[in-house]
């Protein structure tokens, strides 16, 4: 009977403004839409800053029950409306704090979908007043819908608590489990340029506690716009809010929430947390609903950020966000330079992500890729990463390539890697890591450049004191073949004059099968500093093209390793490694077309062997020969994913022996 009476009375007054009302009158309403959605469904919408005064649990316990309160919230536009509830009881709860009851009885809200995620923060309490903010409710609920409210008390605790972060020194970088009765109305989190076919892998991606309480959604645009005409300068309670984690050409992510109280340059939203970070560093917008969207679990509001950033948040806690207007936060620039299969101009985008989420640099790098990229097809990636920090000149950079069906996958997780080794607390133990800006590269390969180690041919006699010669046989995926099918790469390897003769085998192994660098230290000590940290990580890094030849005798192993021999083949690691790697080729260089060896092939820029090995090395670090059990090799495969491992068992012969010839003599003559 109700909603027949609320209905009737649209009719009348649609009919009274077709009839009586001028031209000018009705020019006076901006935003019509707004104006039918609050004046027909709902309470007139409230016009001006919203003050409203704070009461306390002590009060709050002495309400009796279905008393009725209100909820303040933007339902469409910048508009604040009414919404009718009423007050149940007090519950304890596992948070530190108790949690107020409410029922939401609003029918023409109900009718909408009633609770929306977004509502959280919306300042609840009777007329004029406001006893917390709209925080949880019930899954998959049907009405009457109920809500729980974070009290006041709690919220406004938020603005002097000391985060963790603050107890770091230096002062930290801008860098919820609840009853299975009851969930966050979550802060609905938009990113623009995923497609929503990846809302999915990157809700896998990001499973992490932390994200409990904020719920992705992807759409089209959702970059801050223009400000509507009948947009508010004042903050006030009631007024929805977005907190920007990503800004920039592609990728756009914002949280919407609402404020529940003001105080002076300082408010509170939201009525639990966004990621529970403690300390935060998010720019904050103001924002404009676009209305309420239905959804089978709980409905949502659409909201897009409008204008500049108008302060920062920052703390994020259980009770709620604590924001300080005016004070904008720095953002850490990420360039992500994309180089298509089909042009040989590069495309540049910009973006801007929070300190604190960097773990969205990643989502920005793999969404950038998938989003110019107009097919998903399988593929060779290959990215070279720049990262500098604010407490060092030294810049970390790091290449990887990898072969998959989705390369916005494998971008995801090798961005997320190389990230995280500086940016989370635990994995960086050597210092503070402040990313000052990121440039992360990507070039896209149609061929399928990977190839696997199948046979070693072994060339002529291998001897003491000469060099053998070794063909490595490799099968490469079809699309990087030749017409031969098969690849082949010449490996020269000293032999010294001290290797114990008889029974050996020559082994060649690609690097992946180590899945690390097998040059690197694994003994090193932790590292003290950010510098050091670099220079580890650096050391830790390997070409996946990289293969080790390895020649071992096959007698017993001496019973320990003399140390003359341990300090040599010190020293032969590292030269190999160094020299290895100090002229990388060209981009865009491939294997020859029908895949056989050529004098083009056996270049320094691929197959070449580095010889480390000399007799001045051998004399300073071995003056008296002794019987060495192994030696080696490396070749680079260059561009290639090099996998597999072979061995065949040869026989070292020793060192030619020149005999001179005895003089000859006169035959005796008795």
């Amino acid at each position: 009977m109700k909603r027949f009476f609320v209905l009737a009375g649209i009719a009348i007054v649609i009919l009274c403004q077709l009839s009586c009302s001028s031209d000018e009158e009705q020019a006076q309403i901006e935003n019509p839409a707004i104006a039918d959605a609050t004046d027909g469904f709902i309470a007139a919408p409230i016009v001006g800053e919203v003050k409203l005064e704070s009461m306390y649990e002590d009060e709050v316990r002495r309400l009796a029950t279905k008393t009725p309160i209100e909820i303040i919230t933007a339902i469409e536009g910048t508009s604040k409306v009414i919404v009718e509830a009423e007050f149940r009881r007090v519950q304890p709860s596992r948070f530190g704090f108790p949690l107020y009851e409410c029922v939401l009885t609003d029918e023409a809200v109900t009718a909408m979908g009633g609770l929306a995620q977004g509502m959280s923060g919306s300042p609840v309490g009777t007329s004029g007043r406001v006893f917390g903010a709209l925080a949880y409710g019930e899954a998959w609920a049907e009405a009457p819908h109920r809500f729980w409210v974070t009290p006041i008390d709690a919220m406004e605790a938020t603005l002097d608590h000391q985060t963790f972060g603050e107890f770091l020194n230096p002062p930290a970088a801008p860098g919820a489990v609840v009853n299975a009765t009851y969930t966050a109305v979550k802060t609905p989190i938009t990113i623009s340029g995923v497609d929503s076919n990846r809302l999915q892998q990157l809700s896998s991606h990001l499973a992490d506690t932390r994200f409990n309480n904020v719920e992705f959604f992807s759409r089209i645009g959702g970059a801050p716009g223009a400000p509507p005409a009948n947009a508010s300068s004042i903050l006030s309670a009631g007024d929805m809010i977005g907190v920007a984690l990503v800004t920039g050409d592609i990728v756009n992510s914002i949280g919407f929430g609402t404020v529940t109280q003001v105080y002076g340059d300082k408010f509170v939203a939201f009525g639990h947390e966004m990621f529970r970070d403690g300390k935060a560093s998010l720019p904050v917008y103001r924002a404009v609903v676009d209305g309420i969207v239905p959804n089978a679990e709980i409905a949502y509001k659409s909201a897009s950020a409008y204008g500049n950033p108008i302060g920062t948040v920052t703390k994020d806690l259980r009770a709620g966000i604590v924001g300080e207007l005016g004070k904008l936060p720095p953002m850490i620039p990420v360039t992500v330079t994309y180089q298509p299969v089909n042009s040989q101009e590069p495309i540049q985008t910009q973006h801007k992500v929070a300190y604190g989420q960097e773990w969205a640099i990643s989502v920005v790098a793999a969404t950038t890729l998938d989003a110019i990229r107009s097919e998903i097809s399988a593929s060779t990636i290959e990215a070279n990463v720049a990262i500098s920090f604010k407490e060092t000149d030294n810049v970390y950079t790091e290449s990887f390539r990898t072969i998959s069906p989705d390369p916005f996958e494998a971008v995801l997780k090798n961005m997320d890697v190389i990230v995280q080794s500086f940016t989370h607390i635990l994995a960086n133990g050597a210092g503070r890591a402040t990313i000052d800006e990121i440039n992360i590269s990507l070039i896209d390969i149609p061929n399928i450049l990977h190839t696997e180690i199948t046979d070693i041919h072994v060339i002529g006699d291998v001897m003491q004191g000469e060099e053998a010669t070794f063909v490595v046989e490799m099968l490469p995926h079809w699309s990087a073949a030749g017409r031969n099918r098969k690849m082949y790469r010449e490996v020269k390897l000293q032999i010294p004059e001290n290797f114990i003769p008889g029974p050996a085998s020559i082994s060649i192994a690609a690097a992946t099968e180590y899945g690390f660098n097998p040059f690197s230290n694994p003994f090193a000590p932790p590292p003290e500093n950010l510098d050091e940290l670099i220079g580890q990580l650096r050391d830790r890094q390997f070409d996946k093209g990289l293969v080790l030849v390895t020649l071992f005798t096959l007698e017993e192993e001496p019973e320990e390793i003399d140390p003359v021999l341990e300090a040599f083949f010190e020293e032969f690691f590292e030269a190999l490694f160094a020299d290895l790697f100090d002229t990388p080729p060209e981009d865009g260089e491939l294997p020859s077309e029908n895949g056989e060896v050529t004098d083009e092939d056996i270049t320094p820029e691929d197959g070449e062997i580095i010889e480390v090995i000399d007799e001045e090395l051998m004399e300073e670090l071995a003056p008296t020969p002794r019987p060495i059990p192994i030696t080696g090799t490396a070749l680079l495969v260059h561009r290639f994913i090099v996998t597999g491992d072979t061995d065949v068992e040869i026989e070292v012969l020793p060192v030619a022996v020149e005999v001179e010839p005895e003089a000859e003599t006169e035959p005796k003559v008795e």
